[in-house]
């Protein structure tokens, strides 16, 4: 068994990758000492992203990722990188937008459905990839994309409705296909279809009217069109090694461009195309797989000359991000103190899937938005539109439910911290990715002692999604807590409390609002 100390020391955290110390004893030419170079090369390509908790191509002991990751240091600890990561952590909640040409499929292609058969995963904006359709096949249909029902504004209303405060919107997935207008392809949504409209600037402009934060997503590393296989051909394992998540690329109809030109030629100068013409706050990079170091640090580089406001998440590849992303679905264990955001899925699949009707509840919905803000992290909840540009009607109705909890809670939530404890209670509940919840059948149906805590100042804020019978409840948290005053936030009335022998002991007034649970405020 590899001695985990060595391990240790040539790892960078989970979720943005910190700096690295050097071992002492003989150096390669990599830079590396024997020992952290046997370290690295005796881990499996899982344990390897397990362990460094980023993805790319880079060794860390590396002479190469050590002047990278200097430069990458320098850069994030800037005044204006804090800027952004402040206004980012102040924000909390917005909206992820999937919406491409595969909208159009609505997850169906030739009679069959996602799960019939193919290869991959079986969310909707991989059909392309699943069903193995040809490129010059693929777009064709871009030809009948004409959207007539999209409305940026309303789908800005529907995210200020449910107390959004960001967007993030897809520019280009992984099928290549632009939602804006770009001088680099004309495979995009103005030059290749009817429709001929940049969805991307009308959502820019009506968000930017609303006040509300704009950023896009692009997928950097995967172009099933364009040769994007995200370094797995060129920079991925050696022969003879089972590489990690290779379903993910295109091995049906392969671009004859290799990872470097589609680099060089069509993602640099498409991100360079969205710094220029839009004005953005984040920039969500996606499936880095195996792409190079210098590449991470080219994109990294590219937004910060540009606006060092602008935030890149963990996708970026090789630890170079401003925001950790734990997984699709996925909700950490633990609070942590770094930028964060979990991301989720109002159904099951991303992009539209047509026959998918596994919603999530309001209450559901709101325990990942405390779930995740609790233990320190935003929370950025997608909406698929249909190929008629139209929010499901599903998805707006749960996010105007969750907007008005907020406008009575969201005292807990935006700007709040983790406090000491982020739940108490007896309803554990794990979710580790989008299969598992669609695997396995979870209840929301928490108890009158489910307690869940933000803080922000000088107060401690605690969120239950249930009203007690009795109109009674114990904190064990709050016990030894110097309480000043309890309010219940969004109605008058007074609230008494005691010293239990190892809670705290609240009398509720009568709770009179209509939302789910209630929100009290703790003054200290």
């Amino acid at each position: 068994m590899m001695n985990k100390k060595i391990i240790n020391k040539i790892v960078c955290t989970a979720l943005l990758g910190l700096p690295l110390s050097l071992m002492a004893g003989q150096q390669n030419s990599q830079g590396c000492s024997v020992e952290e170079l046997t370290a690295h090369n005796a881990l499996s390509e899982v344990e390897k992203q397990k362990f460094y908790g980023f993805e790319g191509s880079g060794i860390p002991c590396s002479t190469e990722m050590k002047t990278l990751t200097k430069e990458w240091q320098e850069l994030n600890s800037s005044a204006a990188k804090q800027k952004g990561r402040d206004r980012f952590n102040e924000n909390k909640y917005g909206m992820f937008i999937h919406w491409g040409l595969y909208s159009t499929f609505g997850g169906v292609y030739k009679g069959e459905k996602m799960e019939d058969g193919g290869t991959g995963p079986r969310v909707a904006e991989w059909i392309m990839r699943r069903k193995e359709i040809p490129r010059g096949e693929y777009e064709k249909h871009a030809k009948n994309f004409n959207p007539q029902g999209f409305n940026a504004d309303e789908w800005v209303a529907i995210a200020k409705a449910a107390g959004m405060k960001y967007i993030v919107m897809g520019s280009k997935h992984h099928e290549g296909f632009a939602m804006f207008d770009s001088q680099v392809s004309d495979f995009n949504i103005v030059d290749a279809t009817p429709f001929g409209r940049d969805a991307i600037k009308e959502m820019e402009i009506a968000a930017k009217k609303a006040g509300i934060d704009f950023g896009v997503y692009y997928s950097n590393a995967l172009d099933w069109r364009s040769g994007g296989d995200s370094g797995l051909k060129d920079y991925g394992p050696a022969p003879g090694i089972k590489p990690r998540r290779a379903l993910f690329v295109n091995k049906f109809d392969p671009s004859p461009q290799n990872f470097d030109d589609y680099i060089n030629n069509k993602s640099i100068p498409q991100v360079k195309e969205l710094l220029a013409n839009y004005d953005l706050t984040q920039i969500w990079f996606d499936t880095p797989l195996y792409i190079p170091p210098k590449y991470s640090m080219d994109f990294y580089r590219l937004v910060n000359d540009a606006n060092p406001e602008i935030l890149v998440n963990a996708r970026i590849g090789n630890g170079f991000a401003d925001i950790g992303t734990p997984g699709d679905n996925v909700i950490p264990d633990k609070a942590s103190a770094n930028t964060w955001e979990g991301i989720a899925t109002t159904n099951h699949s991303w992009g539209f899937k047509s026959y998918d009707t596994d919603w999530k509840s309001p209450k559901e919905t709101l325990y990942w938005l405390i779930a995740n803000v609790s233990k320190g992290g935003n929370f950025l909840l997608n909406v698929g539109p249909d190929a008629d540009g139209v929010i499901p009607k599903e998805s707006a109705d749960i996010l105007k439910q969750v907007g008005q909890w907020l406008l009575v809670n969201g005292e807990a939530i935006y700007d709040s911290k983790p406090w000491q404890v982020d739940h108490e209670g007896p309803t554990k509940i794990n979710m580790k990715g989008t299969k598992h919840r669609s695997e396995n059948k979870v209840t929301f149906d928490f108890q009158e002692n489910d307690f869940w805590f933000t803080t922000k100042k000088d107060k401690i804020y605690v969120v239950s999604f249930t009203k007690p019978q009795s109109g009674e409840i114990s904190v064990k948290s709050l016990q030894d807590i110097d309480i000043k005053g309890i309010r219940v936030l969004g109605q008058e009335g007074k609230v008494s409390w005691s010293a239990g022998s190892d809670a705290i002991d609240i009398q509720l007034p009568k709770l009179i609002n209509k939302t789910i649970g209630y929100t009290l405020e703790i003054s200290l």
